[in-house]
């Protein structure tokens, strides 16, 4: 904690620049909470700093490799911090819709709704980002939090799209061993930074990720994807589900 308060770091991936309004309206909730927030961005969209500026003078900007979607921009993103210097991170980007009919346990989180189910979960008001706050706070036995309905539990669940295998492969990479099978889809928490010193210290590089297409779904941006999940038991503590905030 800095100065008695839990110390916050936001981390947006902004590929789809048009869905900056929309992130910045949750990014609003944090009102009087201090974070510091980072804007990782491909070359291409660098010409859209100014706008950012405009409403968050003091953030800092990560330019990368259009590479491994949301996922290597994270790890970049990882390597230009302090983690033990924060208390707990959020992961947020600019998820695009689904577009196919999707729900899960009677949820529809079909369109935009998967996007809102999950930024309500963590960002929906001022009053959830302090409940997020206060768990870390209170319960040291959780190391990070989600949407509800998005926390994928079971190697048959993970199983239907993705070796096993590999993702195993890469939490060994990482030091780790898999425990329980976890996977949040979607990509959007909150976490515990310490639990990410295995995947800095791996050191991943931008060559490592592969073209987006064609589209393996066994390559390393969708195997971290798994990994982010699994590396929470993993290292002896759980992950919160929350519902959307109403």
């Amino acid at each position: 904690m800095r100065d008695g308060h839990i110390s916050v770091a936001v981390c947006v991936h902004l590929y789809y620049v048009e869905m900056f309004r929309e992130i910045s309206a949750y990014l609003d909730n944090f009102k009087e909470i201090r974070y510091d927030l980072f804007i990782t961005m491909p070359r291409e969209n660098k010409a859209y700093l100014p706008v950012i500026r405009k409403k968050y003078p003091n953030a800092k900007a990560i330019i990368c490799e259009n590479v491994g979607f949301d996922i290597y921009p994270y790890l970049r993103f990882l390597k230009e911090i302090d983690l033990l210097s924060y208390d707990v991170i959020f992961k947020l980007h600019s998820k695009k819709d689904i577009p196919i009919d999707f729900s899960r346990n009677g949820v529809d989180l079909s369109g935009t709704k998967w996007r809102d189910y999950m930024f309500q979960a963590l960002l929906g008001s001022p009053e959830r980002i302090q409940c997020i706050l206060r768990i870390v706070e209170r319960h040291p036995h959780v190391g990070m939090v989600c949407a509800q309905e998005v926390l994928l539990c079971g190697a048959d669940q993970i199983a239907q799209d993705i070796s096993l295998e590999r993702v195993e492969a890469v939490m060994l990479e990482c030091g780790m061993r898999i425990r329980t099978w976890e996977f949040v889809a979607g990509s959007i928490f909150a976490v515990r930074p310490k639990l990410l010193v295995p995947l800095k210290r791996r050191n991943f590089q931008a060559s490592e990720f592969p073209p987006y297409y064609p589209r393996d779904w066994n390559s390393l941006p969708y195997c971290l994807e798994r990994v982010f999940g699994c590396m929470v038991s993993a290292q002896g503590l759980t992950i919160c589900g929350l519902p959307p905030c109403l």
